[in-house]
């Protein structure tokens, strides 16, 4: 479904990400883990090329992400991305945000679009927030709102990067049900993420980044179960 192939990414002489391999098979709930800078975020834009790429390859659908002959707006349909930060656009209601993308791209019609962003809205229990702007909703339920804008373009993918990082304590179980429920679904994903307790329940493999490198790449029971100095020092850091 999708291939890392090779890839690097550098910020001036900042060697960010170093040879990066692995491949996602359809259904699989991938959590990216590491210690702050390790390029956890940088990895994730880069598949879904917010990022440009320095070297190597990516492989979405057969497709070469690199290749200019690739439409990168058509692949962005299919692989969604939830930010820490929302990016809900605040002059837009909650309606309005959710439905853009789909009328814009005229991959539904108006009526359809805000039919299927209601019973989404309904789901989350926010259907009463439609009509509302972003600025009246708490940060939890601005992300929930972002989780559903991604989820009405029924992407293959959807990346999330620390999607709970900028949220108050309370706020972040709320969310972390919403991706539990999406993955109950068979959704592939890709999760970046330090809430270790909630990659242990809903990850199936873990990808753990250090320095730029993939220092472990299996099931996520044998990372947490894993022999290995760095990772114990990892866990136990975190878990503190």
């Amino acid at each position: 479904m999708l291939e890392v192939k090779n890839l690097k990414k550098c910020f001036g002489n900042n060697v960010v990400l170093k040879d990066i391999n692995f491949k996602v098979n359809k259904g699989d709930i991938i959590s990216i883990v590491g210690p702050s800078g390790s390029g956890k975020s940088t990895l994730l834009r880069c598949i879904n090329m917010i990022e440009k790429p320095s070297g190597g390859n990516i492989i979405f659908e057969e497709k070469s992400l690199m290749d200019k002959n690739t439409n990168l707006s058509l692949i962005r349909e299919k692989i969604g991305m939830v930010f820490q930060q929302f990016n809900l656009f605040p002059h837009l209601t909650v309606l309005d945000n959710i439905t853009l993308a789909p009328i814009k791209l005229k991959l539904m019609s108006e009526d359809i679009a805000k039919k299927k962003a209601i019973e989404l809205l309904k789901t989350i229990d926010l259907k009463d927030k439609a009509d509302e702007y972003p600025n009246s909703l708490s940060g939890g339920q601005k992300q929930r709102v972002a989780i559903i804008r991604t989820l009405i373009m029924e992407p293959d993918i959807i990346l999330f990067d620390e999607p709970t990082s900028a949220l108050d304590p309370e706020m972040v179980g709320e969310v972390l049900e919403l991706i539990k429920k999406v993955a109950d679904t068979g959704k592939t994903m890709i999760i970046v993420s330090h809430e270790m307790n909630f990659v242990k329940k809903i990850a199936n493999r873990i990808l753990f980044l250090d320095e730029g490198k993939i220092m472990f790449d299996g099931k996520t029971k044998d990372f947490f179960n894993s022999d290995n100095e760095r990772i114990k020092e990892f866990l136990s850091k975190i878990n503190k």
